[in-house]
């Protein structure tokens, strides 16, 4: 998260030097270009992710125990610790054909990382234990053309919606330190979309914060900066 604040940080200081520079030079309606960041909450993947993991979760501790009695299965290996997930971090792009219109793009990621432990039972007393042996992670990474519609455009105020289809790849990775670091990785490449019913941009001609709800993979709820040239 720190690097983001960085990068964050140096976005807005260039575009405040920029909008100082040609403040007196363009128009507001003049401008074909628009870049932004954000980040949010509830993409589709972290939606999807999440009702696997809890599955996963009522599965092994609920429905396996009863189906065998309690015993393990040798594909039960592992039990996981509670995941921390990483928020949607998306960037993206339009050019603006009309006062309407906006063409582009958005690039969103998000991920999820949790412990992973093993049962060990002591051969001499036969107690079992459960210990740390490595880490499970996904990353999601989209790539998703986008259009943006402009239905309310003013010098300092906005409102806007946007629709959008593309390609997700997910990744899942499993590292076992105990086993010697044995790794296991996965991609997979989906189709996903993003549909932003409302969005709400306040600020200057060209820098503006900006709030969106909707549903799609940058999230149910996001915000985050845009700027216009």
């Amino acid at each position: 998260m720190g690097n983001i604040k960085k990068l964050l940080f140096v976005f807005v200081a260039l575009m405040l030097a920029t909008t100082t520079v040609h403040a007196q030079t363009h128009k507001y309606y003049d401008t074909k270009h628009e870049v932004g960041v954000s980040v949010g909450v509830g993409a589709n993947t972290e939606i999807i992710g999440a009702i696997g993991d809890a599955v996963e979760i009522v599965t092994t501790n609920v429905v396996l125990p009863i189906l065998t009695g309690g015993y393990s299965l040798e594909s039960q290996k592992y039990t996981y610790g509670d995941a921390s997930y990483y928020p949607t971090v998306a960037v993206e792009y339009y050019y603006h054909v009309n006062r309407v219109i906006g063409l582009g793009g958005i690039m969103a990621y998000n991920g999820m990382s949790r412990d992973m432990f093993v049962t060990v039972k002591d051969n001499n007393t036969g107690a079992r234990s459960t210990q740390k042996t490595g880490v499970a992670k996904r990353h999601n990474f989209s790539i998703i053309p986008t259009a943006k519609f402009d239905w309310l455009r003013k010098k300092n105020f906005g409102m806007y919606s946007k629709l959008g289809v593309g390609v997700s790849f997910l990744n899942e990775s499993q590292k076992d330190d105990a086993a010697g670091g044995t790794d296991y990785s996965n991609t997979d490449a989906v189709v996903n979309f993003q549909c932003s019913l409302l969005g709400i941009e306040v600020g200057s001609q060209r820098l503006r914060g900006f709030v969106e709800a909707g549903v799609g993979e940058r999230g149910i709820f996001s915000a985050g900066l845009q700027y216009k040239f």
